[in-house]
């Protein structure tokens, strides 16, 4: 696991709080859980959002965005740079379809 990157076990325990309005099954949190988890990219902060989940990670090498673009469920990313001479940090907001979060009466409270 590459140092700063969140145990799957601690990201259950963190969505299963912070999705508790949306009272979704140990199992569906579990598998959310594992979809958006990226090697390499160590995640900051999580929401509802418009798309289903929105995330932010942070990473110290140049995101591989061919990979990320691939994964399942994906329906947004954005990469900023950090740094003005030389780029050695990166914050990658990517945007996931939660089928399971879908009209479940998402409202402003949650949006980000």
């Amino acid at each position: 696991m590459p140092p700063g990157a969140t145990p799957a076990s601690e990201l259950s325990t963190r969505l299963s709080r912070r999705l508790a309005n949306f009272k979704l099954s140990d199992a569906a949190v579990n598998a959310l859980a594992d979809r958006i988890t990226v090697e390499g990219l160590s995640i900051a902060r999580f929401d509802p959002c418009i798309y289903g989940i929105c995330l932010d990670y942070y990473t110290d090498k140049l995101p591989a965005l061919a990979s990320l673009s691939k994964k399942k469920g994906v329906v947004k990313w954005e990469v900023f740079p950090y740094g003005i001479i030389e780029w050695d940090r990166f914050h990658v907001r990517m945007a996931f379809e939660v089928d399971e979060l879908e009209g479940r009466g998402l409202n402003r409270e949650f949006l980000g």
